[in-house]
């Protein structure tokens, strides 16, 4: 069955570049519990979530305003699979 969520990692395959981060135990521990707290399909949403709000002030409003829109969006679960998007271009 296709996952429901909607991940930037899949739609921005060009864009996207992976990195590695080294954390203590403990944060690695409160990074998994804040992400799941928080409603994040995975830790590394909610890292990038972070540091775009780290960087808002080098963003567009309109930018801004679609990162809180997707976040709500997620959070509510009205997101479709990617085979779905693909199709209605």
């Amino acid at each position: 069955m296709p996952s429901l969520e909607l991940s930037n990692t899949t739609v921005l395959q060009i864009r996207v570049e992976t990195i590695s981060l080294k954390l203590t135990k403990e944060q690695a521990r409160l990074l998994a519990a804040a992400s799941k707290e928080q409603g994040f399909p995975s830790k590394s949403e909610f890292v990038r979530y972070a540091i775009a709000r780290a960087l808002e002030d080098r963003l567009s409003v309109k930018t801004i305003e679609d990162i809180f829109e997707s976040r709500r969006q997620i959070r509510e679960g009205k997101t479709i699979p990617l085979e779905r998007l693909m199709k209605e271009e």
